[in-house]
């Protein structure tokens, strides 16, 4: 019915009732994903994908609600705030999570091998001949410093001892400053033991025991005895007389050591045994 008919006719209908705008079902969905994005967002990752869909269902609800195509905003607002909160406690974890994660070490470049440089060759001067001390003189004024004393060579005959006798390397040869230069010495000759006095057999020494006193009785003086004649005594040849008087009665001694063990030391000139070669400074002592 034309406004022209109501006009004409009088008669009133009804205004026609509005149309009902659709609920903001997106904005209630998001708000439900944001509250369970606030648990989730302390996963790593997995926060994430619930909050993502919580932000975008929020935000479109909220958009429809402006745009008259929604009655109400809903809970598009609180949707959003809470899936942005949760958001950033899910990108808070992801970042502190992967931080401490362990981080595999570099690989370490190896060392260039140290190539050594070559020894420097220098001529072994002879010391053959020379002494132990002037050898090793020698020897490192011509720039080699490991001397070494080897065996010895054993006594040469008219080679002192300490005289290098051998040498390693020879005479001529090329060696490095380090290399053990050896050599060999001549030793000194082996003792000879000195021969033991040989002493002559000890006589017995001849003890003169003393003529027995006979007790004669008394004579008496009226008592007449035959006359005896006294025996002559002998004559004694003068070379006999001689040799007694040099020799020293009839013991005799072969040194000084025999009339020590005799008990007869010291002699004087005309003690049994006294001989001219015992008293050797002619004092006329023997074996003082």
């Amino acid at each position: 019915m034309t406004t022209t008919q109501w006009q004409t006719t009088g008669t009133a209908f009804p205004a026609p009732s509005p149309e009902p705008r659709p609920t903001n079902g997106r904005a209630t969905a998001g708000f439900v994903l944001s509250i369970v994005g606030l648990v989730v967002g302390w996963l790593p990752i997995v926060g994430l994908l619930v909050v993502g869909p919580a932000l975008g269902l929020s935000i479109s609800g909220f958009l429809r609600s402006r745009d008259g195509r929604a009655a109400t905003a809903g809970r598009s607002v609180a949707g959003i705030v809470m899936s942005v909160i949760g958001a950033v406690i899910c990108v808070a974890m992801t970042v502190a999570v992967v931080n401490a994660a362990p981080v595999a070490p570099a690989p370490v470049a190896a060392p260039a091998p140290v190539v050594a440089p070559a020894p420097v060759l220098l001529p072994v001067p002879n010391v053959v001949g020379s002494g132990d001390v002037a050898a090793r003189d020698i020897l490192l004024r011509a720039g080699f410093t490991n001397v070494t004393l080897g065996p010895s060579t054993g006594s040469i005959a008219g080679v002192a001892a300490g005289t290098v006798t051998t040498q390693l390397p020879l005479a001529g040869a090329q060696a490095s400053a380090g290399d053990p230069i050896v050599l060999g010495e001549a030793s000194a000759p082996p003792l000879v033991a000195a021969p033991e006095p040989v002493v002559a057999p000890q006589s017995a020494p001849v003890t003169q025991e003393p003529a027995a006193v006979v007790d004669e009785p008394s004579a008496d003086v009226d008592t007449r005895r035959p006359f005896v004649a006294a025996p002559r005594a002998a004559s004694v040849p003068q070379s006999s007389l001689s040799g007694s008087s040099s020799s020293g009665g009839s013991a005799y001694y072969a040194n000084c050591s025999a009339a020590r063990a005799a008990g007869a030391a010291p002699l004087s000139t005309g003690d049994p045994g006294y001989s001219s070669k015992l008293d050797r400074d002619g004092d006329g002592i023997a074996c003082e």
